[in-house]
């Protein structure tokens, strides 16, 4: 199931409550304050733009939280240099185990054009089950 609200799409449903999307570096284009399942968000951005987020499921169990989808361009219409520029993330919520307030890293490369794809570090064991942030950072190479 997809769900799109004001520029961010979501891949299934988010955990019940406030989720926040924090970006340092990035900049919110969309202007949107609620994320489709999840509440309102908080979004704290500059130096990028994000366009959009969508969560990433496991192929075989749509309960697991892998990674997410970003669409990041650079700040004043320029385009981010896919090589030297540095994105990471955070998936936070509840974890594998079932803990709340639990992290899990994400490591993000170039897919094409302004997408990256992030992963947590193991699918096996890195998954979330409930996300209540994502944070992103954006280092813009030259």
């Amino acid at each position: 199931m997809m769900q799109l609200l004001g520029g961010i799409a979501v891949a299934g449903v988010v955990a019940a409550g406030s989720t926040a999307f924090t970006a340092s570096g990035v900049t919110n284009s969309g202007g949107f304050t609620k994320i489709a399942g999840g509440g309102t968000t908080t979004m704290t951005v500059e130096g990028a733009v994000l366009n959009s987020a969508a969560l990433v499921y496991d192929a075989t169990d749509g309960n697991k939280v892998v990674g997410a989808t970003l669409n990041v361009a650079g700040s004043n219409g320029t385009t981010l240099n896919t090589t030297t520029s540095v994105i990471t993330g955070t998936l936070k919520g509840t974890n594998n185990s079932g803990t709340t307030s639990s992290t899990s890293a994400l490591t993000c490369t170039w897919g094409s054009t302004t997408i990256w794809n992030c992963v947590v570090g193991n699918a096996t064991t890195g998954y979330m089950t409930a996300v209540t942030d994502l944070d992103v950072k954006v280092q813009p190479g030259i």
